[in-house]
């Protein structure tokens, strides 16, 4: 783009608006992959399991900088974290699926979901990859004194357990009730 297509577009804001509607458009379609049917996922890691879950619920993936750990906080709550200028719950799998806890590491990541319910943020150990997957799933492992954890859709070819961000953040368990802490 040459200096004066770039002054026209500056004085032109309903030329402006137009483009912002295209990309509005573009980003609110479903991330699939159409060659083969599969869908984006991002493949992330926490501890010695390997997770995955649905790209299109990701807002964006980060570095964990620095979180405000909160007074009393259940265990799958790692604190406050500050994703452009928005103050969000950091939360930890761990606890949910009955494994060890380790405080955040400094190579750790944030993974940013955009949910029906608003914002929340996972922590990730580490990002594997992001990759097209078929929707073909081998049953949920049990967890949790053998009971099914809603949100956990399956075990996929590459052996990540695939997690449903919506109802992981439906998930009544993440309702933390400050009378009943305190």
């Amino acid at each position: 783009m040459n200096t004066n297509d770039l002054r026209t577009f500056q004085s032109q804001p309903e030329l402006r608006a137009i483009l912002e509607e295209r990309a509005r458009a573009l980003a609110a379609h479903d991330v699939t992959d159409t060659a083969t049917g599969g869908e984006v996922m991002i493949r992330f890691r926490l501890g010695d399991e390997r997770y995955a879950l649905p790209a299109r619920y990701a807002r964006e993936v980060q570095p964990l900088r620095a979180y405000t750990p909160l007074f009393r906080a259940p265990p799958f709550i790692v604190g406050l974290v500050n994703i452009h200028g928005r103050l969000l719950t950091c939360l930890d799998l761990r606890p949910l699926l009955d494994l060890p806890v380790d405080p955040p590491s400094p190579g750790s990541f944030l993974i940013v979901l955009q949910g029906t319910g608003g914002d929340a943020v996972l922590l990730a150990d580490s990002i594997l990859d992001m990759t097209s997957d078929t929707p073909e799933l081998s049953p949920a492992p049990v967890t949790t004194a053998n009971a099914a954890i809603s949100w956990i859709r399956g075990v996929d070819r590459d052996l990540s357990i695939v997690i449903d961000p919506v109802a992981l953040l439906a998930d009544p368990r993440l309702i933390v009730d400050h009378q009943a802490v305190a």
